[in-house]
């Protein structure tokens, strides 16, 4: 499958990853940050979409990245984004599974785990944290707790609340929505549960997996 991202979505902003361009700092053959970031997102891409999808729904998927420009307009819709009225006649925004000015939430989800990876490293003396010559190492866990958050806003949306945002409509009725509904840039389940409900068949049958929040490196 031709991957939804790849190493640019790491060179800047918050999901920036030091020296992934860099692949002449080893020996030849040697492992170098691009070409383990180039796994991980092969890796964890896949995991991701899996969850999201099930296995059906991802099978589809993957032969529709062969030519996503030629592909159905479902997973166009899916990979690339859209603006859309959902079934109460609101016009939300779904950023795409690439997202908006590369901040997706795949690369999202492949920086917390690059970054859980990275945070411990194995040797034969047994676990050691990585140091760098001539840096000071500084914790990782505030930068690993922010991305995972954003990943859950984007993948799920604030599932878990502690009480409702009330929603007003056109007419002036009331209502409390407990799933962050009311947001005009919608999470992916928010955007795969809208679609079936305009076009029951559209993403039929998807298998969503919820993902926990985390404070720490998995805890």
């Amino acid at each position: 499958m031709a991957s939804i991202i790849d190493e640019t979505y790491f060179e800047r902003g918050g999901l920036y990853i030091p020296n992934n361009k860099d692949i002449t700092v080893e020996p030849t053959g040697s492992p170098t940050v691009v070409t383990e970031l180039t796994d991980f997102i092969t890796k964890y891409e896949r995991k991701l979409l899996i969850n999201a999808l099930g296995v059906t729904l991802y099978d589809l998927l993957v032969v529709a990245m062969d030519d996503i420009d030629n592909a159905d307009q479902k997973w166009q819709d899916l990979v690339n984004g859209k603006n859309y009225t959902n079934a109460n006649g609101n016009v939300k925004r779904w950023n795409g599974l690439r997202g908006f000015d590369k901040q997706s939430l795949v690369a999202m989800y492949v920086f917390t785990e690059y970054l859980r990876n990275d945070n411990e490293t194995y040797a034969t003396v047994g676990t050691v944290k990585s140091d760098s010559k001539n840096a000071v190492r500084v914790d990782a866990t505030p930068k690993f707790i922010k991305a995972h958050q954003q990943f859950i806003e984007a993948y799920q949306g604030s599932s878990v609340v502690d009480s409702p945002t009330v929603v007003v409509n056109g007419f002036g009725s009331v209502g409390y929505d407990w799933l962050g509904s009311d947001k005009v840039e919608v999470s992916l389940f928010r955007y795969l549960t809208d679609s079936n409900e305009l076009v029951a068949d559209t993403y039929e049958d998807f298998e969503f997996m919820f993902y926990e929040n985390l404070n720490s490196f998995g805890i």
